[in-house]
This record gives C-alpha cells, sequence and structure tokens, in this order.
C-alpha cells in the first residue's frame, strides 16, 4: 500500500470518529494507525514519548474501541484495513449502521476444573489478599502464590478463581468481588496427592504452547492455527485486550523454558490478570503461604475426618496436626488413609517416611537436584535447629569451607524452592520440611556427626561472652541469648547424651547466671527446669570423674534453685545437697564457702528454722572477714549479710530491730549503686511501715518499687510489690482494692510457676473473700 492510499484510509478513519464523536483522531491515533497500514505488527507500533507499553496496550486497544464503535464492525488490528478499505468503497452501508460495544455477558467462559475440597477452611488473610490483587482497582497484574509443595496453592488460586465466577456470572461487580469475561486455567502440575496414593496427571500443560491452545480454546474467535509464534502471540494479546480475562498459571516450577512463559505472561495487555503458583519464590506481588495456624488446621483435620467419616479423640487431632505441620495435603492424605482403615501409628509413620508419598509429593522435585551441592547441606543442617537460625551459625555447622558469595547463592536458592524462609539475619523452615530434612540428615550420618560437633563448638564460642554475669542485678546483659536459647538446648542435650562432660560444664558456666536470671523474669518452669535437668546430669558426671571442684559448686547451684522452689520436697533435697557441698567445701574457693555458708541460712529461712539461720549468718560473717575481697565485692555480701539479718528478725515479729538491720543494708546498696537489691530492701521496709500504721510511708515505697520492677521486667519482685500492696489495702480498710492487688499478683506468680506462692495468695484472697 503507497502513501497516497493510506493517507486516504486515515481520513477515511478520521472523518468516521469525527461524525461519531465530534472529536477528529489525535495525532497518536494517527500515527497508529498509519503505522498498522504501513503492515507493522502490534510489537512493533511505537510512539515517542510513550513506552511500548503504554502504546501497545492502552492507545491500541482504545483506537480498536473508538472505530469499532465509528464504523459497526469489530475492529481489531487484523481487520482495521480491510474494514476502512470498505468504508472507502461503500460509505453508505456503513455509516448508517449502528453498533454497539458488548457488554459483560452473564455466562463466562471459563475451564476451572472442579474444586478438590466442598467447603474452604481457612486462608482468610490469604483469600483476601489474593481477591484484592485480582481487582481492577489495584494496579498488580501479575501475582504469585508461592510455597511448598502441598501447601494449598492451587486450592486457594481455584477458591478465588470460583468466587470470581460467581460474582461475574451473577454480574457482582458492584459488591467489590473481581468479574471477569473469560477465565482460564492451565497446568503442568505432573502428579496428584490423593488419600490412596500419587496419582499421575494424563496430561500435563508443560509448555508455552500448550498456554497458547488453552487461551484460544477459551476465547471466541481466537483462532490461531497454522500461524506462526510471533503471529500467535500477537494475536492472543490482541484478543486478551478486548476483555477482562483471569488467567491461571498452575504449577509453574515443572513448567518447560520458564523464562519464555514468565516473558509472555510480562507482555499481557492490563486487561489480563495473571496468577501463577510456584514453588519457587517469583518477583512478583506475591501471596505467600506457609502451614496453616493450629487453629486452621484442626479445623481441616475435624472437617475432613466429618466428610470421610472418620472418628477422631482430640488427642489424635493434636498429634495429626503437629505430625503433618499445617501442611494441608499431609492432612488430607492422612485423613484418607484412616478412612482406608489404616491405623493412626501407621499413618503417622508415613508422613514422616523419607519415601513416603507425602515426602516425594512434597519435597522430592525440590530437594533431589540439591543433593552433593552445598544447599543440601545447609537445608539438612537447618533441621537441626528447631528455632529461626543465625546466618553465621548456619553456615559454620553446615559448610564452614565455602565461600561467602557461593553459600549467598545457596541460600538464595533454597529460599526460592520455598524450602527455607529468611527474616532479616535468621533462617527457618516449616516443621514438615524440617522432618524431612531430619530424615535426609540420618542417611548421612558422617555429616550428621560433624554437624553436631561443629554446633558444640559454635555455640560454646557464642555463649561464652556471658559466663560470669550477675544473676542478681537488673544490668545482667544476655541480649540475643533468648532468641538462641532453644537452639542451645538442642546442643546440649546432645551434649548429655554423648558424654560430653566437659563440654557440658562449659556450658553450665556460661549459661547459669542467665538461667538464674530469666526465671525470676520470666518462666521458673522454662529455665529452672533447665536447670535442675542440667545440673542432674552433671552432678553425678563430675563425681564419676572425682571433680570435687565442680561437684561441691554445681551442687550448691542446684540447691539455690531448689530452695527458692520452696516446697517441703525441694528444700528436702537442697538440704541433702548442701551437706554434701559443706563436706566438699576445701575443694573450693575461699568466696565459695562464704557464698555457701549464705545460702544454707536462706535455706533455713525458708524452713523457718530461725534459730540455725543465725548461726549460719554467724559464720558467714566470720568467712566474710578472713576472706580478702575487693572493695565492691565485700560490700556486695555485706549488703547481703544485712539483707536475711534483717529477714530473721522480721519473720520473728522484731519489727523496730528489722527496720534498723533493713535501713543499714539501704545505705549499704545505694553506695554501691545495686539497684534490685535497694528496692527488694524496700519492700521490707514496707511491710514494715505496714505493720506500724504507718500506710503513707508504705504506699510510697510499694509504689516506687512497682515502677522500678515493671520497667526492668522483674516479674517476681512485681509480684511480690503487687501482694504487699494487698497488704496496705486491707490495712486501709479497702478490700476491694486488696482483692484486685491479690489477682495481679497470683497472675504474675501463676506466670512464674511460683506455685507455693499461688497457694499463699489464694489462702489469703479466700480470706478476704469470707470477710466480703
Amino acid at each position: 500500500m503507497n502513501e497516497e492510499q493510506i493517507l486516504a484510509l486515515i481520513e477515511v478513519a478520521n472523518n468516521l470518529v469525527l461524525s461519531h464523536t465530534d472529536e477528529p483522531l489525535n495525532d497518536v491515533q494517527r500515527s497508529i494507525l498509519e503505522q498498522v497500514l504501513q503492515g507493522k505488527r502490534l510489537r512493533e507500533i511505537q510512539y515517542t514519548g510513550y513506552t511500548e507499553g503504554t502504546v501497545q496496550r492502552i492507545f491500541c486497544p482504545k483506537l480498536w474501541n473508538l472505530l469499532s464503535a465509528a464504523t459497526g464492525q469489530r475492529i481489531r488490528i487484523n481487520t482495521v484495513t480491510a474494514t476502512l478499505q470498505r468504508c472507502l468503497n461503500e460509505p453508505l452501508d456503513i455509516v448508517n449502521s449502528s453498533y454497539e460495544p458488548p457488554t459483560a455477558q452473564k455466562k463466562v467462559r471459563q475451564n476451572l476444573p472442579a474444586r478438590s475440597c466442598s467447603t474452604f477452611v481457612g486462608r482468610e488473610e490469604e483469600i483476601t489478599r489474593l481477591l484484592e490483587l485480582l481487582s481492577y482497582e489495584h494496579p498488580a497484574h501479575l501475582i504469585s502464590v508461592d510455597g511448598i509443595g502441598g501447601v494449598g496453592k492451587t486450592t486457594l488460586v481455584l477458591e478465588a478463581a470460583y468466587r470470581c465466577l460467581q460474582a461475574s456470572e451473577r454480574q457482582e461487580s458492584f459488591l467489590g468481588m473481581p468479574t471477569f469475561d473469560t477465565i482460564i486455567f492451565t497446568s503442568a502440575k505432573e502428579y496428584y496427592l490423593i488419600h490412596s496414593g500419587l496419582l499421575q496427571s494424563l496430561a500435563p500443560k508443560r509448555t508455552l504452547q500448550d498456554i497458547f491452545r488453552q487461551i484460544a480454546r477459551q476465547v471466541d474467535e481466537l483462532d490461531i492455527t497454522g500461524v506462526s509464534f510471533e503471529e500467535q502471540l500477537d494475536l492472543i494479546k490482541e484478543a486478551l485486550s478486548h476483555q477482562r480475562t483471569l488467567l491461571i498459571v498452575d504449577n509453574l516450577e515443572t513448567v518447560e523454558n520458564q523464562q519464555d512463559v514468565l516473558a509472555f505472561l510480562h507482555e499481557l495487555p492490563p486487561t489480563v490478570k495473571a496468577v501463577i503458583t510456584t514453588r519457587e519464590q517469583i518477583v512478583f506481588v506475591p501471596v505467600r503461604l506457609t502451614s496453616m495456624p493450629e487453629s486452621d488446621a484442626l479445623r481441616l483435620i475435624q472437617y475432613e475426618a466429618q466428610e470421610k467419616g472418620v472418628s477422631l479423640s482430640e488427642k489424635d487431632s493434636q498429634t495429626l496436626c503437629k505430625s503433618t505441620g499445617g501442611i494441608p495435603v499431609a492432612i488430607n492424605y492422612s485423613i484418607g488413609q484412616l478412612a482406608n482403615g489404616y491405623p493412626i501409628q501407621e499413618v503417622l509413620g508415613k508422613i514422616s517416611d523419607l519415601r513416603g508419598d507425602v515426602a516425594r509429593f512434597c519435597f522430592e522435585n525440590s530437594v533431589k537436584p540439591l543433593t552433593g551441592k552445598a544447599s543440601h547441606k545447609l537445608l539438612m543442617a537447618l533441621a537441626l535447629f528447631p528455632m529461626p537460625a543465625l546466618q553465621d551459625a548456619l553456615v559454620q555447622v553446615a559448610v564452614p569451607d565455602v565461600n561467602l558469595c557461593a553459600i549467598n547463592a545457596d541460600l538464595a536458592r533454597l529460599r526460592s524452592l520455598s524450602l527455607v524462609r529468611q527474616e532479616n539475619n535468621r533462617y527457618s523452615m516449616l516443621p514438615l520440611t524440617r522432618e524431612y530434612a531430619l530424615a535426609e540428615l540420618q542417611a548421612y550420618p558422617d555429616f550428621e556427626w560433624e554437624v553436631r560437633e561443629r554446633s558444640i563448638h559454635w555455640y560454646l564460642n557464642f555463649s561464652a561472652i556471658y559466663a560470669g554475669q550477675d544473676a542478681q542485678s537488673w544490668q545482667g546483659k544476655f541480649d540475643g541469648l533468648e532468641e538462641e536459647w532453644q537452639n542451645l538446648q538442642v546442643v546440649i542435650e546432645w551434649c548429655m547424651v554423648q558424654g560430653r562432660y566437659a563440654q557440658m560444664w562449659q556450658f553450665w558456666q556460661n549459661l547459669e547466671a542467665y538461667t538464674h536470671a530469666m526465671g525470676r523474669k520470666e518462666s521458673r518452669l522454662r529455665y529452672w527446669g533447665d536447670r535442675l535437668m542440667w545440673t542432674a546430669w552433671l552432678i553425678p558426671a563430675s563425681e564419676q570423674r572425682g571433680d570435687w571442684p565442680v561437684t561441691a559448686k554445681v551442687m550448691s547451684d542446684r540447691a539455690v534453685t531448689l530452695t527458692s522452689l520452696g516446697r517441703l520436697e525441694h528444700l528436702a533435697e537442697a538440704d541433702e545437697l548442701y551437706s554434701k557441698a559443706w563436706e566438699l567445701r576445701h575443694h573450693q574457693t575461699p568466696v565459695f564457702r562464704l557464698c555457701l555458708a549464705r545460702n544454707i541460712a536462706v535455706l533455713r529461712i525458708q524452713q523457718q528454722n530461725f534459730e540455725a539461720a543465725q548461726t549460719w549468718l554467724n559464720q558467714t560473717r566470720e568467712l566474710l572477714e578472713q576472706t580478702e575481697l575487693g572493695e565492691k565485692e565485700r560490700s556486695r555480701q555485706l549488703v547481703q549479710l544485712q539483707y536475711y539479718q534483717g529477714e530473721i528478725l522480721f519473720k520473728s515479729r522484731q519489727y523496730e530491730q528489722a527496720k534498723i538491720t533493713f535501713h543499714q543494708t539501704l545505705e549499704l546498696a545505694q553506695q554501691i549503686q545495686w539497684v534490685r537489691a535497694i528496692f527488694c530492701t524496700q519492700n521490707w521496709l514496707a511491710e514494715i511501715a505496714i505493720r506500724q500504721e504507718k500506710l503513707d510511708e508504705a504506699e510510697r515505697l510499694l509504689k516506687e518499687g512497682l515502677r522500678v520492677a515493671e520497667a526492668n521486667q522483674d516479674k517476681i519482685r512485681t509480684a511480690f510489690c503487687q501482694r504487699s500492696l494487698s497488704s496496705l489495702s486491707i490495712a486501709k480498710g479497702q478490700l476491694l482494692e486488696a482483692k484486685e492487688w491479690s489477682n495481679k499478683a497470683i497472675e504474675n506468680f501463676e506466670k512464674l510457676g511460683m506455685s507455693k506462692e499461688i497457694d499463699e495468695t489464694q489462702n489469703w484472697l479466700r480470706t478476704l473473700d469470707a470477710d466480703t
């Protein structure tokens, strides 16, 4: 076509548009039309000042709609030339015809497979997010739903698609639900996991050409038969530019030539919302799936059991929830197996079997290509960390000799496969992934041994900086230890199982102060349970080796914990331990002997044997005079000695003498700025003030003490302050307020696992109830 003919057809188009809209073609529209009449394909059309995507995805579709309305004919890039030529030759027939752009049809063309479940359970946040992204009010047109195999990606996408389909057929876009003219589903999934095992897909759509054919089957008047790939691409993009389309590409990781598919999806017009499901993390707008929360997983277990007629106890449901790790496909498979008559223990074994159907479906395709590589070692080593692992810890225990650049690439690969998750500088994995990785690790016993040995070395170095901290102070520096606590527990348990005495003793020295302090601040049950377990191992281990200094030290440490727990059985064991430790005192330092005598005095106070307590305090004083100490350390020892002297006097009801003693203690503590000792002493002074009816003074001391205890997150001091405030309220005759303080104290005692104090305060509360 020569230039004169092209200009003539452009003028025809301009006259038609002017007649229809009272406005001529603008410069952009004229340029697009000229390029099309010159024979250019869609992807070759350009206009200076605009990106190719804007021209091809926005301006071209608008021009075709404008010409369609003006000519009364359906105009597309491959029909515009012929239509304008007919308009030039037969103007009256064309102009007099009327054309209305097609309105949304109630019947939506779609090829969605059947839902895998009749009721969608859980995932409320994720389905809401996906529907939000599918709305045309959201700019995203490429959306990825990623996660490990079996986590429910396809189920989620199909649920969203069916909701959109229902809204589209009922024309309910006004309700906020995304609507589409066409919904196209294509899947490259090779296997399905059903209740009886793995089921092979008959015809997975694994190529870009397969996707093209699926699109052509669903879109009206789109025929791509017998034309080149480039022309197919242009025809598909042109056809999709005139209708709202939801295109789902399921299981991208098994698609051939993934980059070509991704390029195709990226080039689609803005009328298309493309959703891919993949085990690999793609840089689209993501909806990331992990295991279901426990509550949702239990709901799914109960629903599937009811649907399949399986009777499950609450205990069995909990066991199944834990074993499946909240992975939906594992839950569905397990309930199906139970419905087929398999006992629950056999089903649980199948879930964790490295060669079983669940493991093969969820992990085999992702993990098998990694075998023998550093990424495989990182995956197996990470399974030994129950809590998110620091990158340095993971690398040093798994592959210490691999360079950093290669490590970063390996970790990125594991993340992209959804096998591990990264948050800041820590790595973690889902429970079912951990089970699989642990089973993999067992297949490499030599590597497992190396990993565990390196774990001991790394955590000994890590915990060394916490050795020698003051457990009695609020100024202890334990930053970073809490995040590693469960990982440390695993390493220490391994040391005990393997009989690693030297390493266990080193861990105890590094962590003893932390466990004592955290039992006071957070939970006696959690942290002091560890203390009791570890000391129960260390005492006989040191005795067998004749390591008497360690035996005496650990016996004393254990007895301190038992004394604080305070029940009769605890005090009896502490008494026995202290007796043995005292017999071994000459194997230890003078400072140890001094502290041991004081701790025995504390035990006697707990046993209400004040005469014996006084004897031991007197001996402590003699030992203090004989021991060479620095000025500050001597002052700390004097503070503790005076403190317990005051407690003996108070509990012997010698309040005035106790007051004098506690004031001396307070002065000493203030001189060395021992903050916790200051407020512990003030609490006793407040108790004395209550008994001496100096209630304003008591209130001032207790309110200040409570404020500081809460600021330092010391739950024990907080609870005791609250209990003392209850006493103060009783003295004031404010019984309702006294109940409130008692209940607050009980709440903190319960968090700490302080059963003796709970019983005491509850008895007190029952007395208050009787009085009111």
